[in-house]
């Protein structure tokens, strides 16, 4: 009977203070940021407060997109910023880090724009189901690869966790998927991606946009030619975004350290509109 009693006197402060405390560790996990206007709840560090050289230029070409594969989607900057598509109806978020994979994952479900997305923790690779050593320090770290010379943290720390491997075109052929657009950022290994999706390429519909990247044992001469044999194989067309311009050969990228392309079948024209949009422009100046 007492120990009821005192329950219930204690009832009302334990709740106050557990609210209390409860809101005061959910201010300390979450921060606001603002996209196109519109404001998010995010974890905190996911996202920066500066803009990619290609946040405006995927936004314009989602635009125009229905399936959109987030290839590299690391904890969800770019998903959040491709679900403002209008013309959206389905991304895939790919990433070999399951520990970046689900806070990508959480900053879609706490916005409640979780209902357009899959999510797939797997290394888009050249083949499906091998297993393969992804370079990263423990956590939700940027720059993990699986190649190690295009990771700083994990060539010092030597740190890897294996990982399984999934094509592109398996997961277009498994969901019965055409992607309308491609987006890869994967440190280093865009080549063997790019060759786990000649299937997909056969289509002629999907455009991919690609962060391309160098390091001491991969040029970024060396890189960008197998992205341009790949383009040659498979009948599609290269271009250097920073000033729209075809790509026949390396010269004119030789002196960057990494830079974007888009690559679109030679039977596509260039997306209209999308040569006025110079390299690093605010997403808000092309709407």
């Amino acid at each position: 009977m007492l120990s009821s009693k005192i329950k219930e006197l204690i009832k009302i402060p334990y709740f106050k203070l557990k609210n209390y405390l409860l809101l005061k560790e959910y201010g300390k996990r979450y921060e606001e940021k603002e996209i196109l206007e519109n404001r998010y709840r995010v974890l905190k560090g996911t996202m920066y407060g500066y803009p990619d050289y290609d946040d405006a230029w995927l936004y314009y070409l989602s635009n125009n997109s229905s399936i959109v594969f987030d290839v590299g989607c690391h904890m969800g900057k770019s998903a959040l910023l491709i679900s403002n598509a209008n013309s959206l109806k389905l991304m895939v978020l790919i990433d070999p880090n399951p520990l970046a994979l689900s806070k990508a994952a959480e900053n879609l479900i706490i916005n409640n724009i979780v209902e357009k997305a899959m999510f797939i923790s797997k290394a888009a690779w050249v083949k499906t189901g091998e297993k393969i050593k992804l370079w990263t320090m423990p956590g939700a770290f940027s720059g993990a690869s699986v190649n190690i010379d295009f990771t700083e943290s994990g060539s010092i720390t030597k740190n890897y966790f294996d990982v399984e491997t999934i094509t592109l075109d398996e997961i277009a052929i498994n969901y019965n998927f055409n992607p309308d657009l491609i987006k890869i950022d994967v440190e280093g290994v865009e080549s063997s991606v790019l060759m786990g999706a000649t299937e997909i390429a056969k289509r002629g519909r999907a455009k991919f946009i690609i962060e391309v990247h160098s390091c001491e044992n991969l040029s970024i001469i060396e890189n960008t030619q197998l992205i341009i044999n790949w383009c040659n194989k498979n009948d599609y067309s290269i271009f250097y975004l920073s000033n729209h311009e075809k790509l026949e050969n390396t010269d004119i990228i030789k002196h960057r350290g990494r830079f974007h392309v888009l690559l679109i079948p030679k039977s596509v024209d260039y997306p209209e509109g999308l040569n006025r949009i110079a390299q690093g422009s605010n997403i808000e100046d092309i709407i």
